[in-house]
């Protein structure tokens, strides 16, 4: 069974559940897939679980009873013995980023410069202003992620005001940091091969980071 499928099932005996056992069982679900729980293990669990609620519920059970009064600390215990996912890297996703933003950013400077070979000139406070706001865009984006709703929980704020407010502020920093950068970083030139060389080791790179578990 995929594990869509799962999370439909588990859905569909929510729905079957009591008030008080749905609010239970929400908070475990939550726990669980916020967890680095692996996905295909937590569903299997939250799905047995869901079906041992059920039959205890119709024989007057409540999810108290059954599994402890703290649902939090109850899901917490179960995912401590639950395999595991790898931390996610935040620093490699921090390397990429600013990677992929200058790859593509030669690219465009070397077809500029077959056009006008005045673009040949560079200022280096501009590839600077790149970097930071590629990092300042993940920001953001991060800010914005959240939990699809159809797995059946509340999921949470599409907005998060308070981040994306700061993120946002972020990169307006940036942007007025970055016209004053601009005034006193040098001017190099960089040919359009050259340009062209390091998009193309930049995208190369980019295919070993990315294939990387």
């Amino acid at each position: 069974m995929s594990v869509r499928k799962k999370i439909r099932e588990i859905n569909q005996i929510r729905d079957q559940l009591s008030q008080k056992n749905r609010d239970y069982f929400d908070e475990v679900i939550v726990r669980i897939r916020f967890s680095r729980v692996q996905e295909e293990s937590g569903e299997d669990w939250l799905l047995a679980r869901a079906q041992e609620l059920l039959a205890a519920q119709k024989k007057g059970k409540t999810a108290i009873k059954l599994f402890g009064e703290d649902p939090i600390a109850y899901a917490d215990a179960a995912a401590a013995n639950l395999p595991q996912r790898k931390a996610p890297s935040r620093a490699r996703l921090m390397l990429i980023a600013p990677w992929a933003a200058l790859s593509w950013t030669f690219l465009l400077l070397g077809i500029a410069a077959l056009i006008a070979p005045e673009a040949e000139q560079v200022n280096i406070g501009a590839l600077v202003i790149v970097v930071i706001g590629a990092l300042a865009l993940v920001g953001v984006l991060m800010s914005l992620i959240r939990r699809d709703p159809e797995e059946g929980v509340p999921a949470p704020p599409k907005f998060n005001i308070r981040s994306v407010g700061m993120s946002l502020l972020a990169l307006l920093i940036v942007g007025a940091v970055g016209v004053m950068v601009l005034q006193v970083t040098p001017v190099v030139t960089i040919p359009y091969w050259l340009s062209f060389a390091l998009a193309i080791v930049g995208f190369t790179g980019q295919v070993f980071m990315l294939r990387r578990r």
